[in-house]
């Protein structure tokens, strides 16, 4: 019987290896992470209706002022009751033909409502110098005016306007004294999301003006408050 012959190392097929990344590789993955990086969203805007200044703005009419004294009465302002079209972090706008916008880069710091209502708290417990124990525990006999407010209408048109409607109460306690009133204005805004913004916090601090005159009247003594023109 005849054997088979013997094969060699040389004579087995030599295997090259394959480089792991070759340069055409390298460059795709470069190209396809630039192409991830642009498709990826954009850094969100946070804006907040409070004003940074920490002040009220030149139509303030409250005959208390800013800096009033600490008075003999609290505050109690209740969350604001907000539309659900614009309860959202995103800031809405709207466009024309009935059409809104939800700006996912453009939010605001907190709920809307959160904003309108801390906005509303600042402005009338500088205003007055009065505290706002809305959920705190208070001395028997502290008189409190407790303050409610429904948003009707919350408009943001960059680059024309911005409008706001409300309803706002002012209750008492202890006592008789009730007052209801509505409030709605438009404000110019120039340019973009900042400038709505801007006229936004404008009118809450109109709305507060209101607000804070009527407690100021009543705490006064003076006269009967009544609600504004």
């Amino acid at each position: 019987m005849t054997r088979p012959p013997e094969m060699t190392r040389s004579q087995f097929p030599r295997v090259r290896p394959t480089p792991s990344s070759s340069p055409a590789a390298l460059a795709a993955t470069a190209a396809l992470a630039l192409a991830l990086a642009g498709c990826a969203s954009p850094e969100s805007t946070f804006y907040t209706l409070a004003d940074a200044t920490g002040g009220t703005h030149a139509g303030a009419q409250v005959s208390t002022g800013t800096r009033a004294p600490a008075t003999p009465y609290a505050i109690e302002v209740s969350p604001v009751a907000v539309p659900e079209q614009v309860d959202r972090p995103q800031i809405v706008v709207t466009r024309g033909g009935g059409r809104v916008d939800i700006l996912e880069a453009s939010r605001w710091s907190a709920p809307l409502k959160n904003e309108l209502t801390s906005t509303i708290s600042r402005d009338l417990t500088q205003r007055l110098g009065a505290m706002d124990v809305y959920g705190l525990p208070r001395a028997d006999g502290l008189t409190v005016y407790r303050v409610s407010t429904s948003v009707q209408r919350f408009e943001s048109v960059p680059g024309e306007h911005a409008a706001l409607t409300a309803v706002w109460s002012v209750r008492k306690v202890p006592g008789d004294l009730v007052l209801t009133c509505r409030f709605a204005g438009t404000e110019p805004a120039s340019g973009g999301i900042g400038g709505v913004v801007t006229a936004q916090r404008t009118l809450v601090d109109r709305l507060a003006d209101g607000i804070g005159n009527a407690i100021a009247t009543s705490a006064q003594g003076t006269a009967t408050p009544r609600c504004p023109d």
